[in-house]
């Protein structure tokens, strides 16, 4: 340290210094450069792998001088420093587990035989010491101590050990510590569920997130003990995948002038409102609460929100509005008045969840748990009506059902005639069906048959020119070429049918996002949901745009995990990185007069806040709160607070964002309201 602070200023903390021996010595910010064994261990191995013996030798002895004897046995290197609450000197079994590694693959190397059996001896001593004071244990067996003072299980020391701990034994023939290797390994595998955030790792249990550098750290070493157990392999896809994921956000109401927020994963964010000054944190995953106070002038204050993960992922959205009134003179709400329908809204749904029926007999019983049935037709070469009897039935389908009517033409037909009678054929289905969510002409296109199913479909649309019609596009069966050609075709709706998950040259349900890119402005609906049945639904259901959900049966609804997520995706509950949704409400019924009572429900779960604006825009009443949103969903009787008014003219403004991957707030007015 005197040599070094004589000629430089001071480095940036875990700069490291070698001596004329290699040994490796590290800054530390307030301590000057420390003796790290740790890394002084893996300098000894890259001059193993590099090839150097002379220097390997050479740093082995120079460590080997600086080991301490063990009174529980071994040889120990210590930190002579206080670290994380931690007295010196203290030994890190991470460490040891590194430092029987390398001394036994310097010993093996060239050296001589006096040598060689020397620094193999060391090796062992190294390892002796990790059993009698350096292993603590979890559930699922033992697991190595990262600092002597502390039992924390870290998962990047437990794997690091495991690994250099079964090359040590390989190099040494100690079977003991192949033991132990093994035992570690199956806790380590065993355990590492319980270091997923499902957005983040943890660096240790119980929730320590981990810095992004020993996140990385901990992917590469998952990948090279991948091969022993597929457990270590779907960790590391999982964890390089949280590297690529925005942080996802919910909200909550929060008190007057503060911003509450759930984040998935470690990031920095930052707020700007007009209400006070931008505030910038830097957060753990989990809530938090900012708070300016209640505005200081009477207003409606834009809060704007954007968020960077460690991996420079970004995130963007709008929370509600800070609100101050003009009055703060309440009384006692009292009950609705007349109110009056926002119009404009008819077209608003929810996420639909359905299922296919083999036949239109079973839509009775099938009404009673589902809004979208699939419904399979065929039409009999050359007819153009259906026949009494599927009439009848069409008929008698029940009102609240949406049915997706698929028309199967097979062979299509291939001159105009033919086209003809297909599309009166249709026209005549679709005479008979009430609430019909589209007619999609089946078997999906490929690229061969694209140009025929293409000038069919246009039949149809002649024929029934305000009829949505629909296109199947089939994921195991060319989807690219099919798409290629009906890319530009007129239709309401896309129903795609995932292939498998593996299926060589298919669209699986991960591809969903270009089948929205290549049909943006129509309907689109998954046709078949791929097991594992509850996954797929939620990656369903954090494609934006999203119609409906049918599964290939009704019996699936019932399959375990089916009804929680079902009900998740019609709430739109789960939590999708990278993706925002706006909220629209099914219904907004307005005051025509006093008392100020609000009826409305959202299409998804959803932040509310309703404010009574003078004429100049301030608002004079409000209140906000959260609803429960979703198909189904009951109207909710909002009342705003009760103050004394001046004679004018006023106006009813609502605004929601979305509870969970909120994105752009939406806003709607009621009419003009003269009170006083």
């Amino acid at each position: 340290n005197d040599d070094y602070f004589a000629k430089h200023y001071a480095p940036e903390p875990k700069t490291d210094i070698t001596d004329a021996d290699g040994v490796v010595y590290r800054y530390f910010a307030g301590r000057c450069f420390e003796f790290h064994p740790l890394a002084n261990f893996g300098a000894l191995n890259a001059r193993v792998g590099a090839g150097d013996a002379e220097g390997a030798k050479r740093l082995a002895d120079a460590l080997v001088a600086r080991g301490v004897y063990q009174s529980t046995g071994g040889i120990g290197w210590e930190y002579t420093f206080p670290f994380g609450g931690g007295r010196a000197p203290w030994l890190s079994g991470m460490a040891q587990a590194v430092g029987a590694q390398a001394l036994a693959r310097t010993a093996a190397m060239t050296l001589g035989q006096t040598d060689s059996a020397s620094l193999m001896g060391k090796a062992r001593a190294a390892y002796q010491a990790i059993p009698q004071r350096l292993l603590t244990s979890v559930a699922a067996g033992p697991w190595i101590r990262l600092y002597s003072f502390t039992s924390l299980p870290v998962l990047n020391a437990q794997l690091q050990a495991v690994i250099s701990l079964q090359s040590y034994a390989t190099t040494a023939k100690d079977a003991e510590a192949a033991a132990l290797a093994t035992r570690m390994q199956r806790a380590a595998a065993a355990t590492l569920a319980r270091f997923y955030t499902g957005y983040w790792s943890y660096y240790a249990l119980p929730h320590e997130p981990s810095p992004l550098d020993y996140h990385q750290y901990v992917v590469q070493l998952l990948r090279r003990l991948a091969p022993a157990d597929r457990r270590f392999a779907d960790a590391a896809t999982r964890f390089a995948g949280y590297e690529q994921q925005p942080p996802a956000f919910e909200l909550d109401p929060g008190s007057l002038g503060a911003l509450t927020f759930w984040v998935s994963k470690p990031s920095t964010v930052s707020v700007t409102t007009a209400a006070g000054p931008a505030r910038r944190v830097s957060v753990d995953g989990g809530w938090h609460t900012l708070s300016w106070g209640a505005p200081k002038r009477p207003g409606t204050y834009p809060v704007h929100v954007n968020a960077t993960d460690a991996s420079g992922n970004r995130a963007s959205f709008d929370a509600l509005p800070f609100v101050r009134v003009t009055s703060a003179v309440k009384g006692r709400a009292t009950q609705a008045g007349p109110r009056s329908t926002q119009p404009g809204l008819e077209g608003t749904q929810g996420l639909m969840i359905g299922a296919g029926i083999p036949d239109p007999s079973q839509a009775a019983s099938a009404s009673q748990r589902v809004r979208l049935v699939r419904l399979p037709l065929t039409w009999p070469a050359g007819a153009t009506s259906v026949d009494a009897t599927t009439a009848a039935a069409l008929q008698a389908l029940p009102a609240t059902l949406r049915p997706l009517v698929e028309l199967a033409a097979s062979p299509l037909p291939l001159d105009d005639a033919g086209r003809a009678a297909l599309a009166q054929y249709a026209a005549s289905v679709a005479a008979q069906v009430r609430s019909l969510e589209a007619l999609v002409l089946v078997p999906a296109a490929t690229g061969a048959t694209g140009p025929d199913y293409v000038a069919a479909l246009t039949s149809i649309k002649v024929a029934l020119p305000t009829t949505p019609l629909g296109i199947a596009l089939d994921g195991s069966v060319d989807p690219a070429g099919a798409t290629g050609i009906l890319a530009g075709a007129a239709v309401e709706l896309v129903a795609f049918r995932p292939a498998p998950a593996g299926t060589s040259g298919g669209w699986t349900l991960s591809e969903i996002g270009e089948v929205r890119s290549a049909f943006p402005e129509a309907k689109l609906v998954i046709d078949g949901v791929p097991a594992p049945y509850a996954a797929s639904i939620k990656t369903a259901a954090c494609t934006p745009g999203l119609t409906g959900i049918v599964f290939d049966r009704l019996g699936d609804l019932t399959r375990t995990g089916v009804p929680t997520a079902i009900g998740s995706a019609q709430r739109g509950t789960f939590v999708c990185p990278g993706t925002t949704f706006e909220v629209q409400p099914f219904t907004i019924e307005y005051p025509e007069a006093a008392p100020i009572v609000v009826s409305l429900n959202c299409n998804r779960d959803c932040l509310y806040l309703v404010t009574l604006d003078r004429a100049d825009g301030r608002p004079a009443s409000a209140r906000r709160g959260r609803l429960t949103g979703g198909a189904g969903s009951k109207p909710t009787a909002i009342a705003l607070p009760k103050v004394k008014l001046a004679a004018g003219t006023y106006r009813v403004t609502v605004r929601l964002v979305s509870r969970v991957n909120p994105g752009a707030v939406t806003t709607y007015t009621g009419p003009p309201l003269t009170l006083g």
